[in-house]
């Protein structure tokens, strides 16, 4: 009896250390470090092959940030954090610290999905990563937070990348070339202020990530929302004759519920692995991105790309390895 006791205990404690979290987090978050990297890689492939010309941008984002929310509700309940989370919440507060953060996420997120559908996904990837200019920016500009000198070398170099991808299309495609490259740009820009807006709010104030996440969200879904409600989107007229989800098929629902949930597994990621470790994912994922372009589309690599590519690599490994 003592020996079936010992091996029933012996059992319920490897069924209660082997759930997939702690699967994913071994070897210093290798699980979420792996997801992270095929997402970042595929996302823009993703995209590309699923989601329609012609798709409601306004549904892209609601139905990514819908999913971003069970998500997060999702990771309360299994880590059993919900209540405590919830605890002295109010709504008042929640304005003050998610409102503005919110606006400038939702802009970012209309922007990046319109960038991913009018660049390639190489290109997107790389400028994708001028996000860590524009935080370091307005992280010394709104909290006074200072870059080490190699991380300056690192911003200078993802500044060269960018420029380097930036430059020389062909005149066919120079129209849809410089929407994407507004719209990313601007994508990096929102990043980097959100980011710092973030910063400042979370000073002092230990607030969940997972209900910040949600928060961030839901004033987001809010916004949209009301904003279709009104006719103040370019869609208004579009939504109300063909409805919002028009061009949608079971596919679509793959980039965007894998643009939702991405989200999530970088902040497990920045836990687990810390900057370092994300850094590495990113550098996975954008040779993943150049690799699954030549595979699937037998689409070469230009010259720039080539050559913007390890600079991408050497900025991001800086950047992650060197902090003040």
């Amino acid at each position: 009896h003592a020996s079936h006791a010992s091996h029933a205990s012996h059992a319920s404690h490897a069924s209660q250390m082997a759930t997939p979290p702690s699967i994913l987090a071994r070897r210093g978050g290798l699980g979420y470090l792996t997801i992270h990297a095929i997402q970042f890689g595929a996302q823009p492939l993703l995209v590309r092959t699923f989601i329609s010309p012609g798709t409601s941008t306004t549904s892209l984002v609601l139905v990514s940030e819908l999913a971003k929310i069970g998500g997060c509700i999702f990771m309360l309940v299994l880590n059993g954090e919900l209540r405590l989370a919830l605890k002295g919440w109010s709504f008042r507060g929640s304005l003050l610290v998610a409102g503005l953060p919110s606006l400038t996420y939702l802009v970012q997120n209309l922007c990046s999905q319109v960038a991913y559908q009018n660049l390639d996904g190489a290109v997107f990837n790389i400028l994708n990563q001028s996000k860590m200019a524009s935080a370091a920016l307005f992280s010394f500009l709104i909290t006074g937070r200072r870059q080490s000198p190699r991380q300056c070398v690192a911003l200078a170099l993802i500044l060269l990348a960018g420029s380097l991808v930036s430059i020389g299309k062909e005149p066919q495609e120079r129209a849809t070339t410089r929407l994407g490259l507004v719209c990313i740009l601007s994508a990096s820009a929102l990043s980097g202020f959100g980011s710092g807006m973030t910063e400042w709010a979370l000073q002092g104030n230990r607030r969940n990530s997972y209900l910040f996440s949600i928060e961030l969200a839901v004033f987001g879904c809010i916004v949209l929302l009301l904003c279709l409600s009104f006719d103040l989107t370019s869609e208004g007229d579009s939504w109300r004759q063909s409805g919002l989800f028009a061009n949608w098929g079971l596919m679509t629902l793959l980039p965007v519920l894998a643009q939702g949930w991405g989200g999530i597994v970088v902040g497990l990621i920045t836990k687990v692995a810390g900057g370092g470790g994300r850094g590495f994912a990113v550098i996975c994922g954008l040779i993943l991105t150049c690799f699954l372009k030549r595979l699937f589309f037998n689409e070469a690599l230009s010259i720039r790309v080539i050559a913007a590519v390890p600079l991408v690599a050497a900025s991001v490994y800086l950047h992650a390895s060197s902090p003040p």
